[in-house]
């Protein structure tokens, strides 16, 4: 996933959760199935804040520990 199709999905992962949270305040909505995939929203939107926070290590640095796969 690059960085373009990331904050897109960000953006439509908020406005999901923006709409979800505006239709558990109705009346005799089913508020167990709308906190639910509020969850999942959410749970989502957190991983693809930490891929945007970590920072792409160089294949190059010695510090780079990590195993890299092609």
């Amino acid at each position: 996933m690059n960085e373009s199709d990331r904050k897109a999905r960000i953006h439509h992962l908020q406005n999901r959760r923006h709409a979800l949270l505006q239709q558990r305040d109705g009346r005799g909505v089913p508020i167990a199935s709308i906190d639910m995939e509020l969850n999942v929203v959410r749970s989502e939107l957190q991983a693809l804040y930490e891929v945007g926070r970590a920072k792409p290590l160089h294949p190059a640095d010695p510090k780079n520990t990590t195993l890299q796969t092609v």
